[in-house]
């Protein structure tokens, strides 16, 4: 019940915020919705035991934001490069007085790849919704897309997985997860794509939106499971509490973090 309560409260919100004249808004809250990730993350690693030891990567991946918002990729480039460089001399500073090395590789690599991992592919939901072409309101539409795939993909898996599911998709990384409930996700990822076409979405050809269906449905699940590869490996169920019945931020993140670079690449090559 609790996860149905939280989809009717916020599902309206975030639709009514993206079809919003200005897009600011939206954009705040996905930057918001990235960094409380970001630190979920980071909190599974381990490296919430001090916050100091993460406030440079949180500040980076602010950069990174700021660059996609300012349509200025080349800027993240160099962002990347400066933490990449800013950690490892950090490294060089803490372990300097200590004869064991071995957890200073480990802790730039976790703190860089979370950057990336959200920051970067995060990113592109502030792209997309900033996306110009002579589609009357395409970033709002591919958004809608966007999300509608996602939500009818998870709420399909989740259901069908919990009424007929019976074969195990990847037991020792998410035992909850069935082949049955994966193939009810894709349908209905598939669904949500012809209705969309039908509804506000008339330009995303039927002979496009079907395929991408299909492979948002799959690199959703792929990108699902591997953040129950990373719950998993840190022992933990969820990544948070934020959202009753869902879990934490980046528990919702997780297939969209995979989609996100999908879907503005998309509109560059068939809708520019």
């Amino acid at each position: 019940m609790a996860r149905v309560l939280s989809a009717i409260v916020l599902l309206p919100l975030l639709f009514g915020v993206l079809w919003w004249e200005a897009p600011i808004w939206f954009i705040l809250i996905a930057a918001l919705a990235i960094l409380l990730g970001l630190y979920e993350y980071y909190g599974l690693t381990g490296l919430d035991e001090s916050f100091s030891s993460t406030i440079g990567c949180l500040l980076a991946a602010c950069a990174v934001l700021a660059a996609f918002y300012y349509q200025r990729p080349d800027l993240i480039v160099a962002i990347i490069a400066a933490l990449v460089i800013i950690e490892l001399l950090e490294q060089l500073y803490i372990q300097a007085g200590k004869e064991d090395f071995s957890q200073a590789l480990g802790s730039v690599a976790v703190k860089v790849f979370g950057v990336l991992y959200l920051g970067l592919s995060g990113g592109y939901m502030i792209a997309l919704r900033l996306f110009e072409s002579s589609v009357p309101n395409l970033a709002v539409k591919a958004l809608t897309l966007f999300f509608l795939i996602i939500f009818a993909g998870d709420t399909g898996a989740y259901y069908t997985g919990r009424t007929i599911g019976r074969h195990k998709l990847a037991p020792r990384i998410s035992p909850g997860k069935t082949i049955e409930g994966a193939v009810g996700g894709l349908v209905s990822s598939i669904l949500a794509a012809v209705i969309a076409h039908f509804t506000f979405f008339p330009e995303l050809k039927i002979n496009h939106a079907i395929p991408l269906a299909i492979f948002m449905g799959l690199l959703g699940i792929a990108g699902d499971l591997c953040e129950s590869m990373i719950k998993r490996g840190a022992k933990a169920k969820d990544a948070g509490k934020l959202i009753p019945g869902h879990g934490g931020l980046l528990d919702r993140l997780d297939s969209m973090l995979f989609n996100a670079p999908v879907v503005y690449y998309f509109c560059v090559i068939f809708m520019p």
